[in-house]
Order: structure tokens, then C-alpha cells, then sequence
């Protein structure tokens, strides 16, 4: 079984450590642009762009030099009451970073899971 998620954490993680202004990451898929579109939004990476290579497609992304740590998790279920837990053995500080969650109403942030009270599987977390 392939974890694609883990892939491109660990390719984005890489390129950080390498001080590239770029990355381009494969294969694309709705769930990674929509994780990476969670990343932009929080200014960890630049602009991004999905491109066609006639196989499964790449995205090209933006490196801002921001990113420390991140990595894919194992999918785990959590409630709500057991995000902070979750924080604090994950993230370095509380409010430093992010820890992405697919929840029945989409994937978000677990601040956002917090606001509508819902639990949710997490994907990954950077910081």
C-alpha cells in the first residue's frame, strides 16, 4: 500500500531542507490540492499550479521558506474533545502550526473543527 500524502509531505519537507524555491510533487489528486490549498491559505507555501504530464498529473509549488516540519499521519479518528491532546503531542507550541483533519463536512484545520464541533480523521500536520 502507498501512502501518496506521505510522499509528497516528505518531498515538500526535502526541498524546505534544501532551500529550493520549488517543488513539483506527483501524483495530483483533490485531496492533496485541497491540503495544499489549506497550506497557501496559512502562508506555509506560495502559489501552486496543477499540470497535466499525460499520466496523473503534477503540481508545481512555491517554497516561502517556512516550513520546519511536516508530515502525514497515520489515519487515526479523533473527537473533538481529544484535539488538544492531539496538539500538544504533535506541535512544538500551542497555536504554532496546523493539524489537517478530514471530517464529514470537508477537510479543515482542527480550529475549524473546534468552531463546528465535529470529529474527523487526521491526514497531517505542519509547523
Amino acid at each position: 500500500m502507498v501512502n501518496t500524502l506521505a510522499d509528497v509531505m516528505n518531498m515538500i519537507k526535502t526541498a524546505e531542507m534544501a532551500r529550493k524555491k520549488e517543488v513539483i510533487v506527483s501524483p495530483a489528486s483533490k485531496l492533496i490540492q485541497r491540503i495544499l490549498r489549506i497550506f497557501q491559505a496559512h502562508a506555509y507555501i506560495g502559489e501552486f499550479e496543477r499540470y497535466d504530464d499525460g499520466r496523473k498529473g503534477k503540481f508545481r509549488i512555491a517554497l516561502l521558506g517556512k516550513i520546519n516540519e511536516c508530515k502525514a499521519l497515520l489515519r487515526l479518528n479523533y473527537k473533538v474533545s481529544q484535539f488538544d491532546t492531539l496538539e500538544r503531542k504533535l506541535l512544538p507550541a500551542p497555536g504554532l502550526g496546523l493539524i489537517i483533519i478530514s471530517t464529514n463536512q470537508g477537510i479543515m484545520t482542527t480550529r475549524e473543527a473546534k468552531e463546528k464541533n465535529v470529529g474527523g480523521i487526521a491526514l497531517c500536520y505542519i509547523y
